[in-house]
């Protein structure tokens, strides 16, 4: 298994113009982006009719294997590794970039579609959050990141990630409904297969 090292790396030029990460004391080991996280970084970025690009600099480092949607200006990584880890990195990222990250969490052993997605939006103040969202999809078939309770939802636009008090769904069972609409849209461009 790849491994990256956390926010409070060293980046050090060996001479040979590759970089070689140097954990300081106290870091922890992260892992790599695979080709499954690789293969969901890009269904979002088709949600969002973006052409996407492997992300250099900071994003690069801290989130490696990350996306950069460039038309909305968004970072996207995703992960099988459960929270808290990578959400240091994340703040970082999106507090130097100023650009939106998205942090998607998926199942370590590939047994559902099912993604939560940790959202960074930076402020002109300070850093917002918005932890444990789910993909939906509604019946027009546009997609959403839907809170797990209260807060607002945000809508997946080409432009970029547009946050509403109004939610997308009617009621729980919409709620439910179009989290499964999701799920199901996913698995459906499972080309290839995903090789969870």
């Amino acid at each position: 298994m790849q491994f990256s090292t956390i926010s409070d790396s060293l980046d050090l030029a060996d001479g040979s113009g590759s970089m070689i990460h140097t954990a300081l004391r106290g870091s922890v080991l992260l892992p790599a982006a695979t080709r499954p996280d690789s293969k969901l970084m890009h269904h979002v970025a088709a949600l969002m009719h973006s052409s996407a690009r492997p992300d250099r600099g900071m994003a690069a480092t801290l989130l490696p294997g990350s996306l950069f949607l460039k038309t909305p200006g968004v970072v996207v990584h995703a992960t099988a590794a459960a929270a808290p880890l990578f959400l240091g990195e994340t703040e970082v990222v999106a507090i130097a970039t100023g650009h939106p990250v998205l942090l998607l969490r998926r199942a370590a052993d590939g047994s559902s579609t099912d993604v939560t997605v940790d959202i960074a939006l930076p402020g002109s103040a300070d850093l917002e959050w918005f932890l444990g969202y789910r993909l939906f999809r509604s019946l027009a078939g546009d997609s959403w990141l839907v809170p797990p309770g209260s807060g607002p939802s945000i809508h997946l636009m080409r432009r970029g990630l547009f946050l509403s008090e109004h939610h997308p769904f009617a009621d729980e069972w919409d709620h439910e409904a179009g989290i499964e609409r999701a799920s199901a849209h996913l698995a459906s461009h499972r080309i290839g297969g995903w090789s969870w």
